[in-house]
């Protein structure tokens, strides 16, 4: 009972919505400290161990803020959580990060550098003038969709974050499940 009373009372919302706003930064620096080193994974002959880099500084920071948010969480409710309510603690970090993620992207190649964003249509052009044959129909093609292609990433971005971090939150909750043992008075 009184654990019941503790998960009404305290509520993740502040914590998950501060980690995520925290992220969602963090992977904007991310990506202009990449520009700044001179790090494009998007290019064709990239080392592995590059690739390997920029995925690990991605996604497990991303991993590590919903495993924190759902310790701190199960450490706010007495140390014990179920795994319902681990897995909403997480999601919403996922959700809402995702969401910031997602937003920033779009500010980023609209505003903060439209550089990269006619960057990723050069290699665009060249990847469908290489498999179409037809250059000036490929040209035209990309271009037609590039005042769309920053809302394009941030939503695809959005979206890939939310269910990276849906799966993240299932096995973080069925690995931080504590459970208040049974008393009989």
């Amino acid at each position: 009972m009184e654990q019941q009373l503790k998960e009404m009372e305290i509520r993740p919302n502040r914590l998950a919505f501060q980690v995520a706003a925290g992220f969602a930064v963090y992977t904007i620096v991310l990506i202009f400290l990449f520009k700044l080193l001179g790090i494009d994974v998007q290019e064709e002959n990239v080392p592995v161990a590059t690739k390997v880099m920029s995925a690990v500084l991605s996604y497990l920071p991303y991993v590590l803020v919903i495993l924190y948010v759902q310790i701190k969480h199960r450490s706010d409710l007495g140390g014990y959580i179920t795994f319902g309510r681990a897995f909403s603690a997480g999601f919403r970090v996922s959700a809402t990060a995702g969401m910031f993620i997602g937003l920033l992207m779009i500010l980023y190649y609209k505003v903060l550098d439209p550089a990269a964003l006619q960057h990723i249509l050069d290699i665009a052009i060249e990847k469908a003038a290489e498999s179409a044959g037809d250059s000036a129909k490929a040209e035209r093609s990309v271009k037609a969709m590039g005042p769309y292609m920053p809302i394009m990433i941030g939503f695809g971005a959005a979206i890939s974050y939310t269910l990276y971090g849906l799966v993240i939150s299932i096995v973080g909750a069925a690995i931080n499940k504590r459970v208040p043992p049974i008393t009989f008075d």
